[in-house]
Order: C-alpha cells, then sequence, then structure tokens
C-alpha cells in the first residue's frame, strides 16, 4: 500500500472503521449529500472508498451502484466526464458532462442514469475547487452541483471529501454554506480500540501475528505524530516487507530497525534520496518543488502533468525513482498522465522536503502565485482581452519572476505559466516605452508652447516680421505632428529650428 489510499478493491484489508461505514450508511438512507471532513491524513477517502462505498453495493446491489468517483482537477466538468468513460459510458453519451453550464450534471443523470441505478458521485479532494480549478469553471460547476443537489434524488448519493483546513473557502458561496451546515459530518481520529483493529487484523487474516507488546508500542508512536494515518500505513507495509514472515511473526527489532511510526517514512525517504547522486538529487528537489505549494504557512500538496518533468532524461530518470519508490504517485493515461506526492504526511515528516521548502519558500509563493495569476488571465483572455491584461505582472514581482528564470530557479513551469510571463514581460516594455514617449512630448509641447508665446510677445512689438514669425510657429506645430507619428528625433529638429528662428526675431 506505501502511503496511497485505500481503494474499493482494498476493502478486505480496510479495518477500524466499522462504526463509521455504519453510521454513514445510515446517515445516507434518508438523505443524498454528505459534505465528509477531516484534518489532512485523517482517513477520508479511504473511509469512502473501501469502506462506504463496498457496502453500498451489498445494500443495493453490486450490479445496481454506478461508482462515479473523481477529484475536481483543474476543470470539473472535464474530470467528472473522464470518470463516466471510465465507467464504460461511450463518448458520444458522456460528452454531455464537458459543457461547462449550469445545468450539466442535472443533464447527465437525466440522460445517462437508468431508473434503477442507485448514482454515487464521489467528489474526493473538493478543496482542489479552490487550489486547481480556477475561478470560471468553480463558479459554474458549483451553480451545477447545488442544482443537482436540490433536485434531491434519491437514487443519486452525493458525497464530498474536503478538508477541514478549507472551511473557510466555503465563505463566498452561500450555496456551499448551507450544504455544509446541514449535510456534513466530521471525521474524528481512531480511538485505541480502532487502531487495534486497522493494526492487527490484516495480519491475522493472514496468519501472521504480533509479537507481545509490538501493538501496544506501534499505537503509543502513532499518538505521537499528529495526522499519522498513512505513517502507520506506511510503516506497517514496510514492516510486512522487511520481517521475516516465515516465522510469521512481526517483531519489535524490525520495527525499531526502520524508525517506527514516527521516523519509518523519512528512514526509507533519505535512503532513497542517498542513492542519488548531486545532479540527480538537483533533479528531485526541482521535482518535488513543483509538486509543492504553500497555503498560508501550511506546505500543501499540487499536482503537475507527468509530460513536464519528461523532457530532460535525467529528471525523467529521476522521476520514475520516485514513482516506483512510492515517493511519488502517478494517475492517469499517457499524454494526460498527472504526479503528485504520495501524502502530504511526507512533507510534514520528512526533513529534506522541510528544508526544501524553508530555503525556497520565495520561489513556492511565487510560482503559487503565479500559476493562480495565469490561470486567472488565461480564462479572462477567453472573455475580455482588455480585462485579462489587467491580470498581467508588472514591477518587482515580474523582475523578480524573470530573474528566477534567467538562473534556472523556475524550471518545468506549464504552459500557461510561460505565456503569461511572455505576455507580463510584453505589455511591461510597451508600457515602458509609452512612458517613455510621453515623457518626450511633454517636453516638445513644453518647448513649443514656450516658443509660440514669445513668438506672440514678439509680434506686439515687430510687426513687421510677421512672416517670420508664422514660419516659427508651423515649425513647433510640425514638430508635434511629427512626434506624433513616432518621429521624435525629426520632431526635435524641427523644434530647434522653430527656436532659431525666434531668436533670430529676437536680436
Amino acid at each position: 500500500m506505501g502511503l496511497r489510499k485505500f481503494e474499493v478493491d482494498d476493502k478486505d484489508r480496510f479495518f477500524g472503521r466499522d462504526n463509521w461505514i455504519i453510521e454513514l450508511t445510515d446517515y445516507l438512507k434518508p438523505k443524498n449529500v454528505l459534505l465528509l471532513l477531516g484534518a489532512s491524513g485523517s482517513g477520508k477517502s479511504s473511509l469512502v472508498q473501501a469502506g462506504l462505498i463496498p457496502k453500498l453495493k451489498d445494500d443495493f446491489g453490486a450490479n445496481k451502484l454506478v461508482n462515479l468517483t473523481f477529484v475536481p482537477d483543474v476543470n470539473p466538468f472535464e474530470s467528472f466526464y473522464g470518470c463516466l468513460l471510465a465507467n464504460r459510458y461511450k463518448q458520444s453519451q458522456a460528452k454531455l458532462a464537458q459543457a461547462v453550464k449550469e445545468d450539466t450534471l442535472i443533464k447527465v443523470v437525466e440522460g445517462l442514469k437508468n431508473n434503477s441505478d442507485l448514482w454515487f458521485i464521489f467528489i474526493d479532494q473538493f478543496e482542489e475547487l479552490f487550489t486547481r480549478t480556477p475561478k470560471t469553471e468553480r463558479d459554474i460547476f458549483i451553480k451545477s452541483l447545488v442544482k443537482l443537489i436540490e433536485k434531491n434524488d434519491s437514487l443519486v448519493k452525493i458525497v464530498m471529501t474536503m478538508r477541514a483546513d478549507f472551511l473557510d473557502k466555503l465563505s463566498p458561496y452561500p450555496s456551499l454554506g448551507k450544504i455544509h451546515d446541514q449535510y456534513s459530518k466530521m471525521l474524528t481520529d481512531m480511538d485505541e480500540s480502532e487502531l487495534r483493529l486497522a493494526i492487527a487484523e490484516p495480519s491475522a487474516r493472514n496468519g501472521v501475528i504480533f509479537e507481545k507488546g509490538l501493538i501496544n508500542q506501534i499505537i503509543a508512536d502513532f499518538y505521537e505524530q499528529a495526522g499519522s494515518l498513512p505513517l502507520l500505513q506506511y510503516t506497517l507495509d514496510l514492516l510486512w516487507q522487511k520481517d521475516h514472515i516465515q516465522e510469521r511473526i512481526l517483531n519489535i527489532k524490525t520495527y525499531q530497525e526502520i524508525g517506527g511510526v514516527t521516523g519509518a517514512l523519512e528512514k526509507q525517504a533519505d535512503k532513497i534520496y542517498s542513492q542519488f547522486n548531486e545532479v540527480q538529487s538537483k533533479a528531485a528537489e526541482e521535482i518535488f518543488l513543483e509538486l509543492i505549494s504553500l497555503e498560508g504557512e501550511k506546505a500543501v500538496s499540487r499536482r503537475a502533468d507527468k509530460s513536464s518533468f519528461e523532457q530532460e532524461e535525467m529528471q525523467k530518470e529521476v522521476l520514475y525513482q520516485l514513482i516506483d519508490n512510492r515517493l511519488l504517485v502517478s494517475k492517469g493515461e499517457d499524454g494526460k498522465a498527472t504526479v503528485e506526492v504520495a501524502h502530504e504526511a511526507l512533507l510534514r515528516s520528512w526533513k529534506v522536503l522541510q528544508d526544501l521548502i524553508r530555503e525556497k519558500e520565495e520561489i513556492i509563493v511565487l510560482r503559487s502565485r503565479l500559476y493562480a495569476d495565469a490561470k486567472q488571465w488565461d480564462e479572462l483572455q477567453k472573455q475580455d482581452a482588455v480585462k485579462a491584461s489587467s491580470e498581467l505582472w508588472g514591477g518587482s514581482k515580474l523582475a523578480k519572476i524573470v530573474e528566477f528564470q534567467k538562473n534556472n530557479s523556475l524550471p518545468n513551469l506549464d504552459t500557461v505559466a510561460i505565456e503569461f510571463i511572455k505576455a507580463s514581460i510584453t505589455q511591461a516594455e510597451r508600457q515602458k516605452n509609452e512612458k517613455i514617449r510621453t515623457a518626450r512630448r511633454i517636453a516638445v509641447v513644453s518647448l513649443v508652447a514656450v516658443m509660440v508665446s514669445t513668438g506672440l510677445g514678439l509680434m506686439a512689438w515687430k510687426q513687421t516680421q510677421q512672416a517670420e514669425l508664422n514660419l516659427a510657429n508651423a515649425r513647433g506645430f510640425s514638430s508635434l505632428t511629427l512626434f506624433d507619428q513616432g518621429k521624435e528625433l525629426e520632431a526635435f529638429v524641427e523644434a530647434i529650428k522653430a527656436g532659431k528662428t525666434l531668436q533670430k526675431q529676437h536680436e
């Protein structure tokens, strides 16, 4: 298992959440919506995938329940479309889900669902709507989701899991706030009896036992580390691999050697990392930096296109080593595959990453802003190019991002971000040139104004030389015309000629 979540096929290895499975199943009998909240690493996704869904299949019939599980990602409509394809709906049918419209989800249900089927729509990592989905798609998807919820179809169950520390993101959406008030539950930590089941039962099912005192040691270590279910899972998996299962006993000595719950992941990650040479370590650092974002002061995982790491051979090689060693996970088909940190527990438990985050905090923050603003700009480009230009960077932010690019501190940027930077540079240069032109025009206008004023004064006492004064004025206005045509040098020459004419009249 490593750090990956439990899935539907892991139901026979999933223990310790029996009470919650019963509670959620009973909850969804009269209701059709659930927002399951919990801390990162609390096991929200695993509970739904390996606990709730198999139970509902047992209750409603495996052939009657259609499991539609997806994460929002950049475009939740496209994610739902991919989910329908994975459930063997034809492309011609599933394309209904691609429409970014408020009635899309209702139309998909009405168009594809058999009357007797139970559709279980599971939106995992709901917080991605706020971290990855551009505002335009996010707003429309939320409206579409709320409309489907309000339809209150008893054969369409909608379950969402979201990290509790993202609750404030619901504030701009009163409809989501109402869903939270009416349909949310907070997943609590496992108590000691649940932990014992989760630790011992999978081994017992395979005829393997724990040395006396080991389970108590594991539980004690577990409670020392907040959000450590993924670490517990990783440790037990590693213990199973390392120990001599021929004797059918998992022992304390091996547990201590691998580092226990609090140290197994870091120890194993260090071992993998120590095998890299300097160039490979640099490549690994660049990969991890691209897969980390900062929400406030907290480091969180972000998903990136796998192809962005496959352009350079060394980085591609390191990427696959990190995936093979389960520090990263890759999902999706070639061409559309993504990669992300195996679990955010890695960000909290591995000193190498913690040091990297501290050292490169400025780059991480700047890149996070870059991706957010670039997404917004890209969306506005499709609607209002003038408004989109207001999203482009300038000043110190642009200077800093250009500096980082020159130093190669920002490799692997996605296409939208690169285009955003190019557009920002182009606009900044245009604005700079316009300022220079404006300053020069002001100078010319001022010079001409003085000349014209002088000319008018001279007219009062030297009417006989009117022709020369007219020539000076004509040259002054000619200077302005040339400047407006972009001929700054010719404009200054004409202005100087006008000045000399006036000077001659004054002599």
